[in-house]
Parts: C-alpha cells; structure tokens; sequence
C-alpha cells in the first residue's frame, strides 16, 4: 500500500456530463469552478499523531458542448494528505495509515450541479479510488455509523479490504464518507491495517477536526 502518492478521487471530476442549454456558453475564457481546501485543525492532527503531508491543487480541463457551441470549463479540486506512523513489526514503522481529503466544487450552472460526486454513493467512491490503485482492494462493508462532519449529519461506511505493504499483502480497514459543504462536496476516504482497531477511533477525531470554508 503505497500511502504517500494518493491523488484520492481527483479523476471524477473528468466524468462530468455534457451541459444542457446553451445559457451558459458565452464568453472566450474558461468558466471556472474552485473549491476551498478542508483540513484537518491542528489539535485534531496532535491528539492521534497524524501528519499533514500535502495541501495541493489538482486542475482538471473539460470541453463543453450546448446548442452548437463549446466552452471550456476549468474545475480546481483541493487535496489534503494526512498519515501516520505505525510500528508493523518485522516491516519497521511505516505511513500505513492514511487519510486523504478531497474538496470539490459543486460546478453550478443554470441551477444544476454539474459534479458527480454529487450522485456517487460511498460503494462508487471506492470503485474510483480502488480504480487509480491497483494494490488496493475493497471488498464487503462491515459497518455504518452516523457523525456529524462539517455541521452536517453523515454515515461513514466501513469496509474491510486488502492491500499491499512493503511487498507484504496486508488486512485493511477503509472507511469513506461525503458531505455537501459551503459550495463543495468534501470526500474521506481513510485507510489502516486491521491489526490496528485502535486507528478507527483516531479517523472518527480526525473527521471531527475538518475544517472548511467554502467559496
């Protein structure tokens, strides 16, 4: 399980559908959406040994096309990396265990959303992140639990999952999560080795600790 280069779900945005009308299609520049980056606060980080490795742009470009005529449309996308330190024993201590968020803007025109996170389900999300790694492997959901992230209620799905550590295939617990915040849609997708249960308390502070402020 390679952790320190995720780019988590940035590659859904590039799925976006072609726009109905033409209202929109006015203007030579690029119509552009960015989202706000959501972090991680420093007390949350300190109380279960997380580091914040990145915060970083991913920019994604699509072509447009509405009553004969094209526009481009430019869509900034906010990656956050967080990791810790586990001692795995005979493997030494490793970043096995990782939490990437991704925010996205919502891509609102002519009053529809245009982003499909939007309609993804939690199964979907890990389809597209399990789909840009191929040691990593999802498979059935082992449980659900109701917080409250970013002043909004959700359910964060747990599923259990293999993926590969330092050339050892090793037991795996994701848990993911989305929520609608201030102009974007915020996505967790956490990952730690089983032999750690001790991890999923740590994921549900860090999930307390996100920050947001949307455009």
């Amino acid at each position: 399980m390679v952790l320190t280069r995720r780019r988590a779900l940035v590659a859904a945005v590039g799925g976006l559908a072609v726009l109905p009308g033409c209202g929109f299609i006015t203007g030579d520049e690029p119509a552009r959406f960015a989202a706000e980056p959501a972090t991680v606060s420093q007390g949350a980080r300190s109380e279960t040994d997380y580091e914040e490795r990145s915060v970083s742009e991913r920019v994604v470009t699509r072509e447009f096309s509405a009553g004969g005529e094209s526009r481009s449309v430019e869509v900034t996308n906010q990656l956050a990396r967080y990791e810790r330190r586990l001692d795995l024993g005979p493997l030494g201590s490793r970043r096995a265990a990782a939490f990437p968020v991704l925010a996205s803007p919502e891509v609102e025109v002519l009053g529809r959303v245009f982003n499909p996170i939007a309609d993804l389900s939690e199964r979907e999300i890990l389809d597209r992140f399990d789909s840009e790694y191929e040691n990593l492997s999802v498979g059935e959901m082992v449980g659900s639990r109701t917080v409250t992230v970013l002043d909004t209620e959700t359910a964060v799905e747990k599923y259990e999952g293999t993926a590969d550590l330092a050339g050892s295939t090793v037991d795996v617990f994701v848990h993911v999560t989305k929520v609608r915040h201030e102009g974007d849609f915020v996505v967790v997708v956490a990952v730690y080795p089983q032999r750690f249960p001790d991890e999923e308390s740590a994921v549900f502070t860090l999930l307390s600790g996100l920050q947001h402020t949307g455009g």
